[in-house]
């Protein structure tokens, strides 16, 4: 059997790489022609007394969702690109983001997780610290800017 050129071994790897890259890329909505704004200022903090120890890593997963009947929740376009899902070791986590949205009276699904990986038997499994989730009923006309802020701590 013959080996492959190193050149095609090559190419066949970068686009491995552009598939998984394309596959693991953020899906948004499309606001559509002349959106609203939703600008979400969020300080969120995990109570230490929740920490197994001082250096324990706390992931987070916020953001801010159009609710569908059915399916997956599209996430809503932020102004500037960032990462919305396992943010790592940051407490508090501290945003301030403009999201793109549709105008129309519509729900949306405001949520907010911290979390640590701890070893429970045989295996690892993420442990949620702090969980907020709210449903947002607007009705955002064309240009309109609503604001949303939370400051958010655990409690047991």
């Amino acid at each position: 059997m013959k080996r492959p050129s190193p050149r095609k071994s090559v190419c066949y790897a970068l686009a491995c790489l552009c598939v998984l890259t394309v596959a693991c890329a953020p899906v948004y909505l499309d606001p559509g022609p002349n959106p609203a704004r939703v600008e979400v200022e969020l300080t969120a903090k995990v109570d230490p007394a929740l920490l197994e120890h001082p250096r324990e890593y706390i992931y987070w997963d916020w953001g801010l969702n159009l609710e569908v009947p059915s399916g997956p929740l599209p996430l809503l376009q932020p102004t500037e690109p960032q990462n919305f899902k396992v943010i790592p070791n940051v407490n508090p986590l501290v945003r301030k983001v403009v999201f793109l949205a549709p105008t129309g009276k519509r729900t949306y699904l405001f949520e907010v997780s911290g979390y640590v990986f701890r070893t429970r038997g045989d295996g690892v499994a993420p442990v949620t610290l702090l969980a907020y989730e709210q449903k947002l009923e607007l009705d955002l006309k064309p240009g309109q800017t609503y604001r949303i802020k939370r400051d958010l701590t655990s409690a047991r």
